[in-house]
């Protein structure tokens, strides 16, 4: 790979006849941009360009095309059909993060575009900022108006790992001297899953779009959504249920600590109970969380004094998928512990217990 590339290098390609300028590098998805004699940029992996010339120091180096802003007739945003704050029902915050394949362009090899729909009488100051983990780049900040929708920027395929956590920050108000109640500051942290980018069904029909979109709903009448709706999948109807709502229960220790010496510790499951916000994560992604939990748990349990203790999983009843993903990890992994329903009268439907061998 051509670590040593900079901008301004003059490259050409392995595969290919031809070959041009490094206009941007992304070091960490390897991936370059390279501008031929168009001027057209075309995104390559720096392994397949040789570099031919240095940059010259005294070059003007050229900033990445940005799209143009306008948007296209097909793109239906929200227009204002009142005045701001003559309608109650407005006062109520609906915001979403929308993903659209450019217009005609095939899925998988066109750009993507980013829209920030806010369909409220309020203004959005909105930050929104993308990496591949904690640190991240923010690619856009400034002000959404009522009633409208704002692209905030439109990527390469190639781009999608370095978009792989997404976060976005708001903040409502509203401006010209209006009077309004203020609401809280608003963060959300995003899962993308690159590979629903490259299916033709992953962009759905859209209130606001015309076209198909991959839509996350972030706030829904002034409530943060912690979940995102997505297909009816079993896995999803599982790990997407509230808490359990046990059977005569006639005794729950707290989450996590055994009541007292002798009591099981009790370990609930529900995806609500182990992180803050599942939004834009997928069904496997929860069951990863799950059972990461299931087995943190058993690990923690492996010294000699706490052999023939009790671990009580409550997963729920559903469909069985998850039940059977414990049982499944604790065979494989934890084999000589023993392993039964637990009791109905005290921990009704969908539990596990564990016993530490």
């Amino acid at each position: 790979m051509n670590r040593d590339l900079k901008i301004g290098d003059r490259v050409r390609f392995l595969d290919a006849t031809g070959g041009g300028v490094v206009r941007k590098l992304l070091r960490s998805s390897g991936v370059v941009y390279v501008e031929d004699e168009s001027g057209f940029e075309m995104p390559v992996l720096q392994s397949e360009v040789i570099k031919v010339e240095e940059a010259a120091n005294d070059e003007v180096v050229t900033p990445p095309k940005q799209s143009p802003v306008s948007k296209k007739p097909s793109r239906k945003e929200a227009q204002p059909m009142i005045a701001r704050g003559d309608d109650p029902s407005g006062e109520r915050l609906n915001v979403s993060l929308c993903y659209l394949p450019e217009e005609g362009g095939q899925i998988g090899r066109c750009r993507y575009e980013v829209y920030l729909v806010n369909d409220s009488n309020y203004d959005l100051f909105v930050t929104y900022s993308s990496g591949r983990g904690a640190e991240q780049e923010l690619r856009y900040s400034g002000v959404v108006p009522f009633d409208s929708s704002e692209e905030l920027e439109s990527f390469d395929p190639l781009e999608l790992p370095e978009r792989s956590r997404t976060t976005v920050q708001l903040l409502a108000f509203k401006e010209g001297g209006i009077v309004y109640r203020p609401k809280q500051a608003m963060s959300f942290e995003l899962k993308i899953d690159g590979a629903r980018f490259l299916k033709e069904g992953a962009f759905v029909e859209s209130p606001y779009f015309d076209d198909g979109a991959i839509t996350f709903e972030l706030v829904k009448e002034d409530q943060l959504l912690v979940t995102k709706k997505v297909e009816a999948e079993q896995l999803a109807s599982e790990m997407m249920r509230a808490k359990v709502q046990l059977d005569s229960p006639k005794r729950r220790a707290r989450k996590g600590v055994a009541s007292h010496k002798g009591e099981p510790l009790v370990v609930d499951l529900h995806i609500n109970e182990l992180v803050d916000n599942t939004l834009g994560m997928e069904p496997k992604d929860m069951l990863e969380i799950q059972l990461e939990k299931v087995e943190e748990v058993l690990r923690s349990r492996r010294k000699p004094n706490h052999v023939g203790e009790k671990v009580i999983f409550i997963h729920g009843k559903g469909e069985g998928v998850l039940r059977k993903a414990v049982w499944d990890l604790i065979h494989r992994k934890f084999p000589r512990h023993d392993l039964q329903d637990a009791s109905f009268q005290e921990y009704g439907f969908g539990a596990t217990q564990v016993t530490i061998r």
